[in-house]
Formats: structure tokens, C-alpha cells, sequence
């Protein structure tokens, strides 16, 4: 019995030693994996329908600080899917990572651009629908916390309304709140 306490009390005391261990934000290639919190508005408009979801996608961050990425996000439940219906998008992302001393913290900013399609069937007291097959240019500000060399924990508040074609309704504003993992 005491062996197996003192087992434990050792991989618990080698887990924090590693969680511990000043880990700054990482360089290299990652995969990353994040919650969507969404949050969808129409000028005009008392309330507007926007699910949650989830998104995955890949990053390289450089030598300089600056990661590089592409991520697909989708809204709903997977099982849910329709392709008229269902909002989807892939983006490229570039965010600047600023390094803090000692503490294992990084806070970034970035720009983003994507495709994608966003679906409104039902609002109160603006147009019965909107249709937007989009393409976004938009900012992100976040931060990355390094708990050990290999993974880090996101959290990320991204703007992707800004409109960079014609056709995107203007009335349609969008914003989304990013919690997850990145593995290195």
C-alpha cells in the first residue's frame, strides 16, 4: 500500500515539475483543436440563432514569433450537418506571438482571411433570410498558455465580419470566442 502512495506521489510531483518548467511558446509545427462560442448578429434584427462548434487546423510558428496557420470550423452538431444550412468556413490565420518573461504565457494578435457560408433562415423583425457564401477578412487576439513543451492551452476572441466581397451582407456581423488545446 505504501508503495503504490509513494508511486503516485512521484508521478504527481514529475507532472507539476513539467507543468512547471518555463515553457515559452513553442516553434514548429503544431495541430491545434478549439470550441467555437459564436455569437451572430443582424443590424436590424431582435435575436439571431448562432450555434456553437468546433474547429481544427495546423500551425507553424517561425523563429520570429510569427505563427502561420489554416483551420476549418463548422457550427452544430456533426450528425446535424446539411450543406444548405449548416455554417462552415476555412481561414488562413498570421498571429504574432509576444514572448513574457518567465512565465509560460504568450499573448498574440493576428489577421485572418477565409471562405465559407452562413445561413439565417429565421429572424425577428429584419429580412426572413440571409444567405451569405462568404468570404471574410478579419483580427484575432488571444493568448497561449505553454503547460509543457507540447501542449498549450488557447483561448482566442476572433472578429470575422469584415466583408471582402460584395455580395456578404453588411447587416450580418460575426464574432466567435476560441477555447482549446495546441499540440507540438
Amino acid at each position: 500500500m505504501t508503495k503504490h502512495i509513494v508511486r503516485y506521489v512521484l508521478a504527481a510531483a514529475a507532472l507539476l515539475a513539467g507543468a512547471a518548467a518555463p515553457a515559452h511558446a513553442q516553434q514548429g509545427f503544431a495541430l491545434k483543436g478549439h470550441y467555437l462560442f459564436n455569437e451572430s448578429k443582424v443590424k436590424g434584427a431582435d435575436s439571431i440563432p448562432a450555434a456553437d462548434g468546433f474547429s481544427v487546423g495546423a500551425e507553424y510558428v517561425l523563429p520570429l514569433n510569427v505563427g502561420i496557420g489554416v483551420s476549418g470550423y463548422t457550427t452544430g452538431h456533426i450528425t446535424e450537418a446539411n450543406r444548405r444550412s449548416t455554417e462552415y468556413g476555412f481561414l488562413a490565420e498570421a498571429n504574432y506571438f509576444f514572448k513574457l518573461p518567465i512565465i509560460p504565457v504568450a499573448p498574440y494578435a493576428g489577421v485572418n482571411a477565409g471562405l465559407g457560408h452562413y445561413t439565417v433562415n429565421e429572424l425577428s423583425g429584419a429580412e426572413a433570410k440571409i444567405q451569405d457564401t462568404r468570404t471574410q477578412l478579419g483580427f484575432q487576439v488571444g493568448a497561449r498558455l505553454q503547460l509543457t513543451h507540447m501542449l498549450g492551452v488557447d483561448a482566442q476572441y476572433r472578429r470575422v465580419s469584415q466583408s471582402a466581397a460584395d455580395s456578404q451582407s453588411s447587416r450580418l456581423e460575426r464574432n466567435q470566442v476560441l477555447v482549446g488545446v495546441t499540440l507540438f
